[in-house]
């Protein structure tokens, strides 16, 4: 059965990329501003932004569910900060969202079930929404029938290369919230940990693990963000919210642990979706 699943699963995710494509064209590992799953504010950010202004084009083929063009929404899916934002329907209850366009350059209408062609052209990327860094596109693509938000990169086509990722910074968290330089501390006390590494400033990870003398014993993915109890989470053996994945603006969880007496290797590894993987081991003593 599982096998099953697995199989259909991986099916589905092929056919959404071959009728899916980048909302702006030539996208390449230098083309974002922010990735999925990113650190907004302390808050895990579900949109991808691009890094230069262009021409924006439906993703694919849909319905014009709604046109944006007040600051009015502010649901974590769709916040108040999209600006000026265009919101299609596909097939399979999937919902794109071109957030952060130039009002002025609008070609749609707010005209509900008004069909859309794939790479029709919609607007160009603006300065209507807020961001930290440019003005430019605020790109999302939302499972509406399981509330979740789906990272683009999964189905769109790929790029050649991904912004390479950093695993450095290894810090160890205990329940009490205190943090511990992996690098300086080598002995730990048994019982439940945070692991966490310093968190780039632009690529998330698509996946993070901790495994323990070679046993995985967490697991992070970030194809998708799911909502439970009005809080946005990662999935890894149990649901993490953005306070657990943030614990500050410096760091980002790997993954949790439970340390138990003895000597151990801890295993820690992150990638991005081209299989590009960085792994760091260390021996330690716990008591």
């Amino acid at each position: 059965m599982k096998k099953l699943l697995l199989s259909t699963a991986l099916l589905l995710i092929t056919s959404f990329a071959f009728s899916f494509d980048w909302p702006q064209a030539d996208v390449t590992k230098d083309s974002f501003n922010s990735y999925f799953g990113q650190n907004r504010g302390g808050i895990l950010s579900t949109s991808i932004i691009f890094s230069e202004p262009e021409e924006v084009r439906a993703a694919e083929d849909g319905y014009i569910i709604a046109v944006l063009t007040e600051n009015a929404d502010d649901s974590d899916f769709f916040p108040s900060t999209l600006g000026t934002a265009v919101i299609l329907s596909h097939n399979d209850d999937l919902i794109s969202v071109y957030g952060n366009l130039d009002a002025q350059t609008l070609t749609l209408k707010n005209e509900n079930e008004r069909s859309v062609d794939g790479g029709a052209i919609i607007a160009s990327s603006g300065n209507s929404g807020f961001q930290e860094n440019h003005g430019n596109l605020e790109f999302q693509i939302i499972d509406a029938k399981n509330k979740s938000a789906i990272n683009p990169k999964v189905l769109m086509p790929r790029a050649e290369e991904e912004m390479p990722l950093s695993l450095a910074g290894i810090m160890i968290g205990s329940k009490n919230n205190d943090f511990y330089d992996i690098n300086v501390y080598k002995t730990y006390n048994s019982g439940l940990y945070k692991v966490y590494f310093k968190r780039n400033p632009i690529a998330a990870p698509y996946r993070t693990s901790v495994s323990i003398n070679g046993v995985i014993v967490d697991q992070l993915s970030y194809d998708m963000i799911t909502q439970e109890n009005n809080k946005l989470c990662i999935i890894g053996k149990k649901k993490y919210t953005d306070t657990d994945i943030f614990p500050n603006n410096d760091l980002q969880l790997l993954g949790e642990v439970m340390f138990t007496p003895g000597r151990a290797t801890l295993g820690l590894t992150i990638s991005d979706t081209l299989g590009n993987v960085k792994q760091l081991n260390y021996n330690i003593v716990i008591k």
